[in-house]
């Protein structure tokens, strides 16, 4: 069967290249200004609107494993918002955005209790600022978009970890821009690791892969695209066409016939994934994004948003030398009536994401623990507040919490420090979202009054709302500080769908 696939490239609209928030909240004074020396973050295109189809072969491309920075190992880390030149592609350079020169990004891996030491300088031509998504940090190592650091400045990162073993990640997190940044680069996974995750004898070395995936545009030179302004769905979130794992278009990966622990990341700006296997039926479901689950849950699917993460074992041992297995995305429906760009696939679709090439016999001996870790379970009678967030669109279609565009210096929720509260998430829109809060982590209480998610068992940082759903979610405030809490669809949370709460 020829598997090459016609991927659609749409260029954009003469002279464009990237727009920030265009609204702000009207108490918003302190809009940061552009350098008169610099110029924009990447250069601008001018190209005309033209479609452009070429054949891609998938699977030809290896996949890349980052590199890590493992601070059992070092003592600091030197990071640099910078432009660089990469092959994405073999048989071309692809402008980017890097933190060391070089895409994938490290990894970052530490264990709990360590200290993280890294020193951070923006190189770009607009003020940026690193988020360690998951991470509960003190309030001025958080990357509060108010916090962000201009051109040539740097900024010092030092804190202790005190989290559980989970897959986390880090971006930057400008007011604004957060989306172009990412799109071109800017992001990569933080793996901290405990004593009682070591216990359990997961996977690890070779048989522990990394994988984000995020979906993208190409033009016909293999420069990415982000989004035209004028085109209303670009702004409801930028989808693509081409799936990169690893920054590697549509890659394969060799592997022996055993367990492999995969640490999934969802790096896209929108797009929502059900991810499964094409000969493989069953896996097991092992962590969300703030830790593992209490035991392995067997899953056919599972269903990862924007932003968050999911630790799985998938058991090649019925395989043979030779056999290939595709993970793909077996299409979601949200009950979305809000257009995205029609020239790509929508989330409905059935996409390859990457495949496994069975290359080794191996006889794996060991045998997963059918329990992982106690989570102690937070009650609702302990829940001193139920405060409700509501996701909508208000006039003009800015995307918006409550109704207030974002305001970077407003205050939008007081909470005391050290209680534990309830939140309402309603989602209004005919559109699902990822809703992320900075400082803490949390647990889901019901859908609506039912679970429907196995991801919604563990410990989670970000949740998906569907369209007119509430979602009740009970959160422990443990550090003081001004944090904010956002819709992690990237043009949304750029636009204005964001807001801010101050523990004290």
């Amino acid at each position: 069967m020829d598997r090459r696939y016609f991927l659609h490239f749409s260029v954009l609209t003469a002279g464009y290249l990237f727009t920030g928030c265009e609204e702000r909240g009207t108490t918003d004074k302190k809009k940061p200004q552009k350098s008169p020396e610099a110029g924009s973050t990447l250069e601008k295109i001018s190209v005309q609107e033209e479609k452009v189809f070429e054949k891609v072969i998938p699977f030809t491309q290896k996949l890349k494993i980052p590199d890590e920075i493992n601070f059992s190992k070092v003592d600091k880390a030197l990071f640099s918002a910078q432009k660089s030149k990469v092959n994405l592609f073999s048989d071309a350079k692809t402008d980017v955005l890097t933190f060391q020169g070089d895409l994938p990004n490290p990894t970052i891996r530490i264990s709990k209790g360590g200290t993280f030491n890294l020193d951070f300088t923006n190189n770009l031509a607009d003020p940026t600022i690193i988020h360690w998504h998951g991470l509960i940090v003190p309030e001025e190592m958080d990357g509060h978009p108010k916090d962000a650091i201009s051109t040539n400045q740097s900024k010092h990162y030092h804190y202790k970890v005190e989290q559980n073993a989970g897959t986390y990640w880090y971006h930057t997190h400008p007011h604004g821009r957060t989306g172009e940044e990412i799109y071109h680069g800017l992001s990569g996974l933080y793996i901290i690791e405990d004593k009682e995750e070591d216990y359990l004898n997961l996977p690890k070395d070779e048989f522990e892969v990394p994988l984000v995936i995020q979906d993208r545009r190409f033009d016909k030179k293999r420069q990415l695209l982000y989004k035209n302004p004028a085109f209303l769905p670009d702004n409801n979130g930028v989808i693509g066409d081409v799936i990169l794992v690893n920054a590697t278009p549509i890659p394969f990966h060799e592997v022996k016939t055993g367990k492999y622990r995969l640490r999934i990341l969802n790096g896209s700006s929108v797009r929502t994934y059900k991810l499964a296997f094409d000969t493989i039926e069953q896996f097991l479901l092992i962590g969300t994004d703030a830790g593992l689950l209490e035991e392995p849950v067997s899953v056919e699917s599972v269903v990862l948003s924007v932003a968050e993460r999911v630790d799985i074992i998938v058991d090649f041992k019925d395989k043979q030398v030779g056999d290939k297995v595709i993970l793909k995305t077996l299409g979601f429906k949200d009950g979305n009536n809000f257009g995205l760009n029609p020239d790509y696939p929508g989330f409905d679709a059935v996409m390859d994401i990457m495949q496994f090439h069975i290359t080794e016999n191996f006889k794996d001996t060991s045998v997963l623990p059918k329990k992982l870790v106690s989570i102690p379970r937070m009650k609702e009678s302990e829940a001193v507040k139920t405060r409700r967030i509501t996701m909508e669109v208000i006039s003009g279609g800015i995307w918006t919490l409550d109704k207030k565009p974002y305001d970077m210096h407003r205050i939008d929720q007081r909470v005391k420090l050290g209680s534990t509260e309830i939140w309402e998430l309603k989602n209004s829109i005919h559109m699902a979202h990822p809703f992320h809060i900075h400082g803490v982590r949390f647990q889901v209480l019901d859908r609506d009054g039912k679970m429907a998610f196995p991801t919604d068992k563990g410990w989670k940082d970000t949740v998906i709302v569907m369209p007119n759903e509430m979602v009740r979610i009970i959160v422990h405030f443990t550090i003081p500080g001004f944090f904010v809490y956002h819709c992690h669809i990237l043009e949304h949370e750029d636009h204005a769908m964001m807001a801010n709460f101050l523990v004290e």
